[in-house]
């Protein structure tokens, strides 16, 4: 998942239906840009292969910040309108007639759209996405202040336990625009936003994809949408067949926070649980308070955990290792989705974990939730 939707990464950088007269192909947007900071317009189609947008239309604004720009496409897409290339908004071509108008001087998230309702529901949805995204970095944020405060701050633990529900909130609301818009272009769009967060699994986007295909049959960016979802879910299904259980664990080395080098082989003679994760993981960092009670519970019945982390940055890492309260050992070689750790252990997303017995071997994996601590009271009577 990680690499199939780098194209998805456009739904942050601005972060075949039939019209009115029932000819989707030929269409203008027009409206006026004030306070541009050049002339030159471009109106170009998002690409549905990984390739960069497309300039369909190019022009100049007039004296007035007023523009006119036509293009032809085959189905309902994405477009964005550019000044030199730089996005000045995003709009859906669902009309024969679109206009749109924004002061670059004023809030960007809230142009004038008529004759397009794709256009406003994507509006919709990106601001009230912001708005949500928003709430969980504020709770991350007041984390970050009460651990430098008081790391035993009792405050932390219901913090985290808000951004937990804050972040289901989330997901719950990007299912229910993609289940309920009607537009299969701003589905599109949705489901890459969805994909590039990395909030919810891969079954669910797969169900999604699927139904959002099903419901627009023509729509070729969907069906290639399903379709890499589908090959991610087979890669993943094709790990799940290679499971680690009843294997011995493969040995990892790496330096932990001091720079001091860290073998899983150190802990043989213990119950570990190896646990993947980076501070940058949002499913993760939720994850973490689940994995804290665990370890409070367990840490004293032969049990112990070992943090990986693909984190990049060492500050954030162990400032996440901090603000979460993780007091087990943790290492990590820094280098992202290139760490040994994936090419090891093969998996193709984060929170992974493993549990490994005394004797080195396998018995467990992808324990999240109440399934840790259920396994855990099972192994350590």
């Amino acid at each position: 998942m990680k690499q199939l939707f780098s194209f998805m990464l456009l739904a942050a950088v601005v972060i075949t239906s039939c019209n009115a007269s029932g000819d989707p192909n030929n269409f203008t947007v027009s409206g006026r840009i004030e306070h541009a900071p050049s002339q030159k317009v471009f109106l170009e189609e998002v690409n549905y292969d990984n390739t960069p947008p497309k300039v369909v239309d190019s022009g100049k604004l007039a004296q007035d910040g007023s523009y006119k720009l036509k293009a032809i496409a085959k189905e309902q897409s994405l477009f964005l309108l550019t000044i030199d290339h730089k996005p000045v908004f995003i709009l859906i071509n669902d009309n024969n007639d679109i206009r749109i108008s924004t002061d670059l001087n004023r809030n960007l998230r809230s142009p004038y759209i008529s004759n397009s309702n794709a256009t406003k529901s994507l509006y919709d949805f990106l601001n009230n996405f912001r708005s949500k995204d928003s709430v969980l970095s504020r709770i991350y944020a007041q984390i970050d202040t009460l651990y430098t405060r008081n790391p035993n701050d009792s405050s932390i633990v219901v913090l985290q336990t808000k951004g937990t529900e804050e972040l289901q909130r989330l997901v719950t609301f990007m299912k229910e625009y993609i289940q309920k818009s009607n537009s299969p272009a701003a589905v599109f769009y949705a489901l890459n936003v969805a994909a590039s967060k990395n909030a919810m699994s891969m079954n669910d986007l797969e169900t999604l994809a699927g139904q959002a295909s099903e419901r627009f049959k023509e729509h070729s960016g969907l069906a290639v949408f399903k379709s890499l979802i589908a090959q991610a879910n087979a890669a993943n299904s094709s790990e799940a067949a290679a499971s680690w259980i009843n294997k011995p664990a493969p040995d990892l080395t790496m330096n932990d926070v001091n720079g001091n080098p860290v073998s899983i082989s150190n802990f043989k003679g213990k119950y570990l649980l190896v646990d993947f994760w980076a501070s940058w993981c949002r499913p993760c960092r939720a994850e973490n308070p689940n994995v804290v009670i665990a370890y409070n519970k367990f840490k004293n019945k032969n049990f112990t955990i070992l943090g990986v982390s693909l984190d990049q940055n060492k500050d954030a890492w162990v400032q996440a290792i901090k603000n979460d309260g993780l007091t087990w050992t943790h290492m990590s070689d820094l280098k992202y989705w290139e760490s040994a750790a994936v090419s090891t252990y093969k998996f193709q997303g984060i929170p992974y974990n493993i549990l490994i017995d005394p004797s080195g071997k396998v018995i467990a994996e992808s324990l999240r939730g109440p399934a840790l601590e259920q396994k855990l009271e099972e192994v350590l009577k």
